[in-house]
C-alpha cells in the first residue's frame, strides 16, 4: 500500500456557541433568550440550549434581515395606506405642535405687555397719590389761615 499524504480539505471553521449567541444577540439587538423569544415569534419554538438552535436562529434573523431593506422600499399596499395615515397624522400633530408654539409665544409677549403696563400704572397711581397728598396738605393750610 501507498502511503499518500492526504492533503488537508480546506474546510470551513464552525463557529462556537458563544460566536454564534454574540451574533444572534447583534442582530436581535437584545441580551438574553427570553428577550429574544419575547421579540422575535419565529425563534420561540429553539431551545438554546443546543448549538443547532442558534444556528437556525442566526439563519432566521438574517434572512429577516435581507429582507427588511426590500419591504421597507416597498412594502405591501394594506401597509403604504397605514404608513400615509401615520404621515398625515404626524403633519397634522407637527402643525398643531407649531401653532401651539406659536400662540404660546403671542401670550408671553401679551403677558409682557401687560406686566409693563400695570407697572406704569403703579407709577400713576404712586403719582397721584402724591398730588392727592399734596393737594390735602394745602386744602389744610388754607383752613388753618
Amino acid at each position: 500500500m501507498s502511503t499518500m499524504a492526504r492533503k488537508s480539505s480546506p474546510r470551513q471553521k464552525q463557529p462556537t456557541l458563544a460566536d454564534l449567541r454574540r451574533q444572534v444577540f447583534a442582530l436581535a439587538t437584545v441580551t438574553s433568550t427570553k428577550e429574544l423569544k419575547r421579540a422575535n415569534e419565529d425563534l420561540r419554538h429553539l431551545d438554546f440550549r443546543f448549538k443547532a438552535s442558534w444556528s437556525s436562529a442566526l439563519t432566521v434573523l438574517q434572512q429577516a434581515a435581507a429582507a427588511y431593506p426590500d419591504w421597507d422600499t416597498n412594502p405591501p399596499e394594506e401597509y403604504r395606506e397605514l404608513f400615509t395615515e401615520i404621515d398625515q397624522a404626524a403633519a397634522a400633530y407637527s402643525a398643531s405642535i407649531d401653532q401651539g408654539l406659536k400662540l404660546s409665544a403671542q401670550l408671553r409677549h401679551a403677558a409682557d405687555d401687560l406686566e409693563a403696563l400695570s407697572g406704569e400704572l403703579l407709577e400713576e397711581a404712586e403719582e397721584l397719590k402724591a398730588i392727592e397728598q399734596a393737594s390735602r396738605k394745602q386744602r389744610r393750610a388754607r383752613s388753618l389761615n
